[in-house]
């Protein structure tokens, strides 16, 4: 996968030798240099996010940091963010490529597990408040009463349908839709997030697809087969609004939801 993505590098660098290649060579201490980091917003295998502050702009960004083996995915969701447009999709700006020389000295010290690459891509995104995830936690420790709670829900619930109703009209199937993915922005409104597993849903026939791929609570069925289409989306916004009405404390009360 590392190869593949030299390779894709090197395409680009041939389309226009001069500048893409010197723009590369420029970049390639961009991160620690244009970006003050402020805090570790989320980490896995796929890579971590980071709120940092670009100096500059003296504004705050996401930046989500990659490595070269996970390039396919990161690339897709590249390409995806940038072709979406809309107030509940988590807005994308630019990407970047940066070697590891530096870099992971700087991961070493933030995370206490990354995985060594070469390159990295960066990936530099609008930065969100909180995530539906901890409003639902917020939620469930105060224990609001329902009434409130489903006052409080039905305009979070309306712009992520509006958001997936995007993403769908695109031809999209996001295919991991979570409570930890969904986000609010600065000025309030519902983002949706992470396309990393985005795949293109383009025939009225169901086709064959990758199966297992998803966040195993809130996957359809169907996943666990290679044939399925955008409804698997319909499926876990089920259960996410079922999580934004009712308290379910434990990992187990959401497994019987989801097999209900």
């Amino acid at each position: 996968m590392e190869t593949n993505f030299i390779g894709i590098i090197n395409s680009y660098c041939q389309l226009n030798a001069f500048s893409l290649c010197l723009s590369y060579l420029l970049n390639v201490y961009r991160f620690t240099s244009d970006f003050e980091f402020i805090s570790v917003l989320g980490k896995g295998g796929y890579g971590a996010v980071f709120k940092v502050k670009e100096k500059l702009l003296d504004m705050d960004y996401a930046v989500k940091i990659v490595s070269a083996s996970d390039s396919e995915k990161a690339l897709r969701e590249v390409k995806t963010l940038s072709d979406l447009q809309h107030e509940n999709i988590v807005r994308y700006y630019h990407c970047w490529i940066e070697d590891s020389k530096v870099q992971q000295e700087f991961l070493k010290k933030k995370l206490k597990r990354y995985v060594f690459s070469p390159l990295y891509l960066f990936i530099k995104m609008e930065l969100c408040n909180s995530t539906l995830k901890q409003w639902i936690k917020v939620m469930n420790e105060n224990e609001v009463q329902y009434s409130q709670r489903g006052a409080d829900s039905l305009p979070i619930a309306k712009q992520i349908v509006t958001g997936v109703a995007y993403i769908h009209n695109n031809n999209l199937i996001h295919r991991d839709l979570k409570p930890d993915n969904i986000m609010f922005g600065k000025d309030g409104k519902v983002k949706i997030g992470d396309f990393g597993l985005i795949t293109i849903d383009q025939s009225e026939e169901l086709m064959e697809r990758t199966k297992d791929i998803g966040t195993e609570t809130y996957m359809a069925p169907e996943q666990n087969t290679s044939r399925y289409d955008r409804k698997v989306d319909m499926f876990a916004l089920g259960l996410i609004f079922f999580e934004l009405l009712w308290k379910m404390s434990l990992g187990h009360e959401r497994s019987v939801v989801s097999h209900l």
